[in-house]
């Protein structure tokens, strides 16, 4: 396996060094100003998933491979560049229909090249079937931007439901190929469930407080390694 030391999270990358640094050393000084030792450690890290799966596991107790063919390795860059957004921290975390249909934002996942939204939809039978949850879009827009009009946003790529009972609930994530960056300073960004009818809910706003709570700038620098995915700025309603 090869890999650049520059493709890991800083929080690795500092875990790595401490370890390398606190080993018993038959020359403390000698070893450690190394370069040849100091990267023959480091390739033993890289290469040993045995460590990339502890590491994992540290962070996330909870996560499970989503594949035999991915590596603890990748899987565990994933996980420390995952920043995470409770629902009591969004400024608004319901898309409302009515009363009877409308769908909770529990929890948003934010990665260098995507956004995870984990929604809890509820509808009552009384307009018939619930929406289709992969129609649902996100979408950077201008703080005035009308609640019930419908942007050109970004389409879910990836979902995946516990509960998928078209009839009265829809429990699960999805996944936006979407990447924040500087130039979305001063934008909102929402998120609308369904075809349309459903009011947009504002995630949240970003500006360099938002960018500095949650330390969104090293994810920013590991974009620059990662094909763009198309950014929508536009706001036409329909």
């Amino acid at each position: 396996m090869e890999t650049s030391i520059l493709e890991l999270p800083n929080e690795l990358i500092e875990i790595i060094i401490f370890y390398i640094i606190g080993r018993p050393w038959k020359n403390d000084v000698h070893d450690f100003l190394s370069f040849t030792s100091t990267c023959r450690y480091f390739r033993r890290f890289i290469q040993d998933e045995r460590y990339w799966r502890i590491m994992t596991l540290r962070r996330d107790p909870t996560c499970e491979k989503t594949s035999e063919t991915i590596k603890w390795f990748e899987h565990c860059k994933q996980i420390y560049c995952q920043r995470t957004i409770s629902g009591d921290e969004l400024k608004q975390c319901i898309s409302r229909y009515n009363d009877n249909y409308f769908c909770t934002i529990e929890k948003i996942f934010i990665w260098p090249n995507k956004i995870r939204v984990y929604i809890d939809e509820h509808g009552d039978e009384s307009f018939g079937n619930i929406r289709d949850p992969t129609n649902s879009i996100i979408a950077l827009v201008d703080n005035n931007f009308p609640i019930y009009s419908r942007p050109i946003g970004i389409r879910t790529n990836h979902s995946k439901f516990s509960i998928a009972n078209e009839r009265s609930e829809h429990l699960g994530y999805l996944d936006f190929p979407y990447s924040i960056s500087l130039n979305s300073i001063g934008k909102n960004l929402i998120f609308q469930y369904g075809i349309s009818g459903y009011t947009n809910a504002i995630l949240f706003h970003i500006d360099r407080t938002f960018i500095n709570k949650y330390n969104l700038v090293p994810l920013f620098r590991k974009l620059k390694k990662i094909p763009k995915h198309s950014v929508l700025f536009r706001t036409k309603s329909i």
